[in-house]
């Protein structure tokens, strides 16, 4: 994984080589760009997957069989914005999301401040050092994650 991953993983991320932090793609970005390949792991869902394997994954996901429905016809209209914004609402028990979905990593912040009761998500991996005599080593603080997230990240990476 070293040899292989690592270093392109500390690269993206602007640890390693310039140091430059590059921007992820936007939702029409991705929308827009590209089809992944037989293989690949990257696209929207809703606009780069057939729609009888997107209706098993929703379905595999617990998805009811009306939110599929509304989800499917939002895809068939193009609106694969509006099919993620439904996706999350649906899987997240919430009747408006009162904002709108335009960027993955949005998608994960406002997914982490549902289900962490409305706490700001830390940005930051590394917490900034401590100086003076009193800096204790402390490890970051941090709920443990329910049960049921950890299920759905698995099957989720299982699926991919």
């Amino acid at each position: 994984f070293d040899k292989a991953y690592a270093y392109s993983i500390r690269h993206m991320f602007g640890k390693e080589g310039k140091r430059t932090d590059y921007t992820p793609y936007s939702c029409m970005k991705v929308i827009l760009s590209n089809a992944p390949s037989q293989g690949d792991t990257h696209g929207c869902p809703f606009r780069h997957s057939d729609a009888e394997l997107l209706k098993q994954k929703l379905q595999s996901y617990k998805v009811s069989p009306s939110g599929i429905a509304q989800i499917l016809e939002l895809v068939k209209g193009m609106h694969y914005q509006l099919a993620c914004q439904k996706y999350f609402e649906l899987t997240h028990n919430i009747e408006d999301s009162g904002f709108s979905l335009n960027h993955p990593n949005q998608y994960f912040l406002e997914s982490q401040k549902l289900l962490g009761g409305g706490k700001e998500v830390k940005r930051e991996v590394d917490p900034p050092p401590q100086k003076g005599p009193d800096a204790a080593v402390k490890p970051p603080p941090g709920p443990e994650a329910p049960a049921e997230m950890t299920e759905d990240l698995d099957a989720f990476f299982q699926d991919g």
